[in-house]
C-alpha cells in the first residue's frame, strides 16, 4: 500500500514521516460575511486526501487524519460549555461520511456531534465551480434535528464560503446559534 500523502511504501494509510508533518498544523483563521472558520491545514497540502474521500480507502486516511487534527483540536479545546457539532450533509457515500468522520473526531467533554441534522436537499456538485454558480445553485439545506447548543460547522473544504454560509443561515433561522466552522482544509478561491 501507498502513503496517502507522500506516495512511499507504507502499512499504514498515512506513513509516519507524513504523520509527524500533518499532527504539526498551523490552526488558521478566516472570516467569511461575519462567520469565523478554523481551518488546520492548506488544501494543496492534503489534496491527495480530499480527492479519495468518496471511495472507501479514503475513508480510512481521512478517519487518521481527523485524528491527527479535529481530535487533536477537540482534547486542547476548554470552553466550558457545551457545543455542538454538525458535519454539513453528512449523507453516507461511498460507504462513509467524510463530514461525519471529521465531526466524530470532535466528540469530547465539551463537543457532542449531531449526525443527520442539515442535509441538502439539492445534489448540486459545487467542485470546481465559480463563486457564481455556487450563489446561483443554492443546495438548499433542511434542519432534521435541532442542536441544544451553540453549534460549530464542520466541513472538509473551504473555497468560497458558500456552502458554510448557507449552513450558518439555515440554523439561524430557526434560532440556533452557531459559534464557528471547523474545517479540515482551506483552499482560498
Amino acid at each position: 500500500m501507498r502513503c496517502f500523502g507522500c506516495e512511499c511504501f507504507s502499512l499504514a494509510f498515512i506513513c509516519n514521516q507524513c504523520a509527524r508533518n500533518f499532527q504539526d498544523f498551523d490552526l488558521s483563521f478566516r472570516q467569511v460575511s461575519g462567520l469565523k472558520v478554523y481551518t488546520f491545514y492548506d488544501y494543496s497540502d492534503i489534496k491527495r486526501f480530499i480527492h479519495a474521500k468518496h471511495k472507501m480507502q479514503g475513508g480510512f486516511a481521512l478517519k487518521h487524519l481527523a485524528k491527527l487534527s479535529f481530535a487533536k483540536f477537540a482534547s486542547e479545546f476548554n470552553p466550558n460549555f457545551t457545543l455542538n457539532a454538525i458535519p454539513i450533509d453528512d449523507k453516507n457515500k461511498s460507504g462513509y461520511s467524510h463530514t461525519a468522520i471529521l465531526a466524530h473526531a470532535l466528540r469530547s467533554k465539551f463537543i457532542k456531534p449531531i449526525f443527520g441534522a442539515l442535509r441538502a436537499t439539492s445534489s448540486v456538485s459545487y467542485s470546481g465551480k465559480d463563486l457564481k454558480f455556487r450563489q446561483e445553485n443554492p443546495r438548499n439545506f433542511k434542519l432534521l434535528k435541532h442542536p441544544a447548543h451553540p453549534v460549530i460547522l464542520v466541513d472538509d473544504i473551504i473555497t468560497t464560503g458558500t456552502t458554510l454560509l448557507e449552513a450558518r443561515d439555515t440554523l439561524q433561522k430557526v434560532g440556533r446559534e452557531v459559534a464557528f466552522g471547523l474545517v479540515l482544509a482551506d483552499a482560498r478561491y
